[in-house]
């Protein structure tokens, strides 16, 4: 019985691992595509200005 209490704990905590560690990656991606965008809003704004 502990044996199969201990195999339960081991796959629950790597399941936890593994989802925290995608939510985390999925959450690096996410900033670095909101960063890209601003900067490009930024260079445009900026281009558009030099023309104006």
């Amino acid at each position: 019985m502990l044996v199969l209490w201990t195999d339960s704990l081991g796959f629950s905590l790597a399941l936890i691992a593994t989802f925290i560690g995608i939510g985390v990656i999925v959450n690096v991606l996410i900033i670095y595509v909101v960063a890209q965008a601003l900067a490009e809003r930024k260079q445009n704004r900026e281009r558009q200005a030099g023309n104006g």
